[in-house]
């Protein structure tokens, strides 16, 4: 009997070590990964920013306000475009040259201004359609004029899955390490299977089935950290694989991404 109980802790002390050994690599992944997001959104926080404090005059569209829009668009392979909104909620001033045609048109109705208007500080939206027609995410900033009176607000619209490709640029992940993340509705704004990007974990059928993934997502949309295991359909195959993910929170402005790391996994 003692003979059975020794090698039944054996066992369990060996799986549990192993488990450890698997969790390292993934865990070490997740903070790199967390941490090159954050550095690249503070990095945005600082050009956009600096663009909203070069209109403190609150003067009419000018030669200046349009170099200080161009500049924040300039070297950002991310961006789809930038532009300055007035009080009212007309864009003024955008940039590249390509999108001029909508100056002149009024977006304070939409859902990311109606937000903004709010509280009129910096905002981090989710994805939306733009009037540009592209599917994006934009950083909001409010600019006060020297009499600290709201004159408006420069605007950065990017392709979120470039953001997170930029950031993750040099960055080598050890073989069987997926990347996701997700905003605060479940929605994947980036992933390492590019099948998945902007599938909701919550809602999209291509989950339909998968019960450990759904009750695993609500998890992550409601907790700021954590891990867990799953079952899913590993990339490129219709192998059905056991997989562990680990998760932390990256705030930004007034909001967040979820950054989800998952390990390759085996065969239940």
């Amino acid at each position: 009997m003692k003979k059975v109980v020794f090698i039944l802790s054996a066992f369990f002390l060996l799986s549990a070590s192993t488990i450890c050994f698997a969790a390292a690599p993934a865990e070490a992944f997740l903070d790199d990964t967390a941490r090159r997001i954050s550095s690249l959104l503070k990095s945005i926080d600082r050009d956009i920013s600096k663009a909203a404090g070069s209109f403190d005059k609150g003067d009419a569209a000018g030669t200046g306000m349009r170099e200080a829009v161009r500049d924040l668009c300039a070297g950002k392979t991310y961006a789809i475009d930038c532009s300055f909104v007035n009080a009212k909620g007309a864009m003024e001033i955008i940039e590249p040259e390509k999108y001029r045609r909508y100056e002149g048109t009024n977006i304070k109705d939409t859902p990311a201004m109606v937000r903004f208007y709010k509280k009129k500080s910096p905002l981090f939206s989710e994805l939306f359609t733009s009037i540009e027609k592209y599917q994006g995410i934009v950083f909001v900033y409010p600019v006060f004029n020297k009499k600290s009176e709201f004159v408006g607000s420069v605007h950065l619209l990017v392709s979120p899955e470039l953001v997170v490709g930029e950031a993750l640029k040099g960055s080598k992940p050890e073989k069987g390490l997926g990347i996701n993340v997700l905003q605060p509705d479940g929605t994947n704004i980036y992933c390492s299977d590019p099948g998945q990007i902007r599938l909701n974990v919550l809602k999209s059928t291509e989950y339909k089935g998968f019960h450990e993934l759904r009750e695993l997502g609500k998890r992550i949309v409601s907790e700021k950290e954590g891990s867990g295991t799953y079952r899913y359909i590993q990339p490129g195959t219709e192998k059905v694989l056991k997989k562990t993910a680990f998760w932390k929170t990256v705030p930004f402005y007034d909001s967040y991404w979820r950054v989800v790391i998952n390990t390759e996994g085996r065969q239940p």
